[in-house]
């Protein structure tokens, strides 16, 4: 009896958690929790495919660009490429768990300098851990079997049309470098540099939300190919959104920024009646702050609730404690904290895996500055206070 093994035609790459903390740190360089979130996505996706393809393909395989350049093109638009001898892949990461459709961004698509010839899905697994890579098409397909949808400029072709063999890529790219895998592209408009700084003072407010959508595709994609324009947007956009600072005092004047809210309406009722029982003091003010660490909005979040209480004219008492939201028991994953000094050095920490709560107190004068450092699914979100 003979058996035949077939070789597996997906892609399953492991992500180590090493390399989610990297990437993570690295995608903190960004100016929204969408960018950093899409950066971090994207450069996991970078960094797994580029090792896979060295290892079984070609050493010869290279990020399209280096890391100064991506920085730039992550603030505002999914997706990154590879460069394979003549060929360029441009990997598409996407959190759908179905095998619906390929969604390429405009940019990808009719910008001139980025047209690639084959666009891979990359599909991050829910679990965070891994990728599956389970189909691609050509930029010729895309412009001929693609829908184009103008409301969030996007191609999208069914994925029952994709390439669904991922070894074939690699018999197209070794055996026929020369076969015709893109379609034409019309030249975008030269802009002129006096109107290119104009667009960039627009969109360098930090009140656009999504700069890609926020004029004609002719303009934007023009801003956005010329590389020194682009980081030079990117550069005001990172300038535009200054780090948040929660003043304390403030609070004594019952002066709260919104995202900092009252217990009840955060944990549930018990929670909040117990809270700070095990520390036997009962702070002056209390406020509390969800923080999201999933990649799907409410899919893995904490509480960071803060007690103040005053000792006397300059000194106060400060409670930290970190909780599960709602009705939930445990804390999701392990959670680290850390408190900081001014200067980042580390005054505290504590960390748990299955655990309710986490506490700490501390003294602190009028006018210092710390920060608080909470990391989930190695992920980090850093608070700054000043009392």
């Amino acid at each position: 009896m003979t058996f035949i093994f077939a070789e597996p035609k997906e892609w399953w790459l492991d992500i180590p958690p090493p390399q989610q903390e990297e990437a993570w740190r690295k995608s903190q360089v960004h100016a929204t929790p969408s960018s950093r979130w899409n950066a971090y996505v994207n450069q996991i996706c970078l960094d797994a495919v580029l090792e896979r393809i060295r290892a079984e393909h070609t050493q010869q395989a290279s990020a399209w660009l280096d890391a100064a350049q991506i920085s730039s093109v992550w603030e505002f638009v999914n997706g990154s490429a590879i460069t394979v001898g003549t060929k360029r892949l441009v990997l598409i990461p996407t959190e759908t768990i179905d095998d619906g459709e390929l969604e390429v961004p405009q940019e990808w698509v009719d910008i001139p300098s980025w047209v690639g010839d084959y666009y891979l899905v990359v599909q991050l697994r829910p679990e965070g851990d891994y990728l599956r890579i389970w189909g691609y098409a050509t930029h010729a397909e895309l412009k001929s079997e693609g829908n184009y949808e103008a409301g969030d400029r996007a191609y999208y072709i069914n994925g029952e049309d994709l390439s669904d063999d991922m070894n074939s890529l690699w018999v197209k790219c070794q055996f026929y470098p020369e076969a015709e895998t893109r379609a034409s592209v019309e030249r975008l408009p030269a802009l002129p540099a006096t109107q290119a700084e104009n667009l960039i003072e627009r969109l360098s407010n930090s009140s656009v939300t999504f700069p890609r959508l926020a004029m004609p595709f002719t303009l934007w994609g023009g801003l956005l190919e010329n590389t020194e324009w682009r980081h030079n947007l990117y550069q005001r956009r990172l300038g535009a959104v200054s780090p948040v600072i929660v003043r304390l005092g403030e609070w004594f004047q019952s002066r709260f920024e919104s995202v900092w809210q009252a217990v009840e309406e955060v944990i549930s009722p018990q929670r909040a009646v117990n809270a700070w029982r095990s520390q036997n003091h009962v702070f002056d003010i209390n406020r509390v702050k969800i923080l999201d660490f999933g990649s799907q909005l409410g899919s893995e979040q904490v509480a960071l609730l803060i007690g103040v209480s005053t000792i006397n004219d300059t000194e106060v008492t400060i409670g930290l404690q970190i909780c599960p939201t709602g009705n939930a028991v445990y804390l999701p994953n392990e959670v680290r904290v850390r408190l900081l000094d001014e200067n980042g050095n580390e005054e505290g920490q504590a960390s748990a895996t299955i655990t309710e709560t986490i506490q700490l107190q501390f003294g602190g004068q009028q006018g210092e500055k710390f920060s608080i450092e909470i990391t989930c699914s190695n992920k980090s979100i850093t608070e700054s206070f000043v009392i």
